[in-house]
Order: C-alpha cells, then structure tokens, then sequence
C-alpha cells in the first residue's frame, strides 16, 4: 500500500564576472577592472514522500522538501566604488499532496497542490555589467519566489491517442521578475534588473491532444493554453516615472493570454516523413505597469502566427536528408528585434 521514496540534493553555483579596461584584447593586456560581479549560492535540501494505494483506483502521495539556502562572498565594484555584499541564508519548507483517481475505463484525474520555493541565482544576486547602453544591475536583497500552485486534471485515453484537460491556479508571492527599464525618471540610460512583486497569480487552463494515425500514416498533435496573469499587490512604483500602485490589477509581464501550437506528420512511406507546424502567441507586455503599447516595434512583442515546414527521407540506417522551410508565411514581427522572415533550411546528417 506504500511507497516511500527519499533523496538529497547539493549544489554550489560560482558567478566571477569582471570587465576590464582593454583597449586591445588580443595582445592579452586586459587593463585595470571597470567593472566586477562576483558571488556564490550553495543549496543543500532533502526531501520524502510516500504514495499510498488508498484503494485500487485510488492514491495518494504526499512529500516534503527542506532546503537550506546560502548566498555568500557576493563583491560588486563600479569603477572605484566596491561593496562587499552580505551573506544570506534561507530554510524553507515545501509540502506537496497529490491525489489520483482511475476508475475504471479511460479516464484517470489527477488533484495536484504544492508549495515551491525559487531561490535566486548568483547572476540575479551579483552580475554587474554593461553591454552597449544597457546596464546590468544586481540586487543582493532578492527575496526567493513562494509560490503556492494547484492543478485539476483530466486525461482521456484512446486506442491511438489521448486529451488531456488541465485547470490551474499558481499564487506567488515575492515573485522574481526581470524588467528593462530606466531606474531614473527621464535617463536614456537602460537597465536590466530583477525585483521582487509582492503577489501575483496566474490562472488558466491547457488542452493537450495527440492522435496517431488520424488519416493513413498520419499524426496529429495540438495544444492550447489560455491563462489570466495578473499583479495584485506592488509596493512603491513599477518604474522610475511610474505612479505608486499603477501596476495593480495589470498583466503579469512575458507571459501571453494565449497560445496555440499544432503539429501534423504525414509519412507517404517508411523512409519519407512530412510535417507542418504551427505556433500562435498573443502580444505581451514586459513591463509591469503595462506601459509598453506600441509591440510592432524595436523591444515590443506582438502577436504573431508562424507556419513552418519540414521534409525528412532516411536514405540508410546511417544517413538522412531534409529540407524545411520556416515561416512558410513570410510572417512580419517583433519579439524584441524583427523575427527571421522565410528561411529555408537543408541538411545532411550522418549517424556513426
């Protein structure tokens, strides 16, 4: 009726990132440091859970994960300015529970809820660099992501394929998020930095199909996610010229309210496999108070829908050829920068 499983976990991550003033970098003269962020972060965490059959379409399985956190000998120096940042520790505790029902038939459901904590990384803590105009700018006070997620799902089994059906629900507070913005109010100066927003939620639902053999030789796999992502508490302003509280109530940035994607495979023979794909994404924003409203431009991220195409022949046991094409639409977009137009992509590959 039990089965108990146990582990533990070790790691130590080492950020050393210095630049220097080199006016000449291949006579190997690298100059005196402009600029350094350094630091380290070790985690140490075990973790147990038990799944137990309650009953023959029935289970249970709940678990527990402590860690012990660690972030030290973080340094960050700006010209002559160096700061020696703090040490910091963290323990947390991450319960877990999921319940499963398979009665009988082909349908199982599935009850997931957890608790998770993200701790930050050494470049979030430390790294301090610039690349062009934009400043990279560290924060030793990050607090870890706590987030609470929930999960109800459906799967439906069929002799050549299944759906399955996904409705959830992930409240974080402390959440971690990057923005890319001027940290003084008027300054053509760019910053790249993360903070903590003291809550956010995201709540969706997911389709996932996979059919094979739909027509003759031919597969078929689709999926959707549709999710409201929204701020609902923020102390201080979102930006440098931002009002205090404006960003309440608005979309979570980099994360759209839709996405499609569907893959068909056709095979005319055994060697010979074609496919068509496709992807939608609906606009996004990237800042917190949502002030990014013009996407079709440099550093926005519009809406787009991009179609691409792929033949593959398997010649022998050893070599394959295939040629694509990407963008099959000749879409225009801009996910930061304009996206690649039309390509076309050929390749040989030899397998020893």
């Amino acid at each position: 009726r039990h089965t108990v499983s146990f582990g533990a976990h070790y790691d130590v991550y080492e950020l050393h990132n210095p630049t220097y003033a080199t006016a000449e970098w291949t006579a190997g003269a690298f100059g005196a440091v402009t600029a350094e962020g350094d630091g380290k972060t070790r985690t140490q965490a075990a973790w147990v859970q038990d799944a137990i059959r309650l009953a023959p379409a029935w289970k249970l399985t709940v678990g527990g994960r402590f860690e012990d956190w660690r972030a030290y000998d973080g340094f960050n120096q700006n010209g002559s300015t160096k700061v020696t940042q703090p040490d910091v520790t963290q323990a947390k505790f991450s319960p877990k529970a999921i319940l499963g029902w398979t009665p009988a038939g082909d349908w199982s459901y599935t009850l997931s809820v957890g608790q998770a904590y993200r701790f930050p990384t050494t470049a979030e803590l430390y790294q301090l660099v610039t690349t062009g105009s934009t400043f990279t700018s560290p924060n030793p006070d990050l607090k870890p992501d706590n987030v609470l997620a929930a999960e109800l799902r459906a799967d439906r089994r069929f002799e050549n394929g299944h759906v399955q059906l996904a409705v959830f629900n992930d409240d974080i507070h402390d959440a971690m998020i990057s923005q890319f913005l001027p940290l003084v109010a008027g300054s053509t100066q760019l910053y790249s930095y993360v903070s903590n927003v003291d809550h956010v939620r995201a709540t969706g639902a997911e389709v996932v199909a996979d059919f094979h053999d739909v027509l003759p030789r031919t597969d078929v796999s689709v999926s959707g996610t549709i999710v409201d992502a929204r701020i609902l508490a923020l102390a201080g302003a979102a930006s440098a010229g931002g009002q205090a509280g404006a960003a309440v109530g608005g979309f979570l940035p980099n994360i759209p309210r839709r996405r499609t994607t569907f893959l068909i495979t056709h095979r005319p023979t055994p060697a010979l496999s074609i496919t068509l794909a496709g992807r939608y994404n609906d606009p996004m924003f990237t800042t917190l108070d949502n002030t990014d409203t013009h996407p079709n431009t440099y550093q926005g991220f519009e809406a787009w829908f991009v179609a691409d195409a792929k033949a593959a022949y398997r010649i022998s046991n050893a070599w394959t050829a295939s040629l694509g094409m990407d963008n099959i639409l000749d879409r225009k977009y801009f996910l930061f920068h304009p996206f690649p137009q039309r390509t076309l992509v050929a390749n040989l590959s030899y397998a020893f």
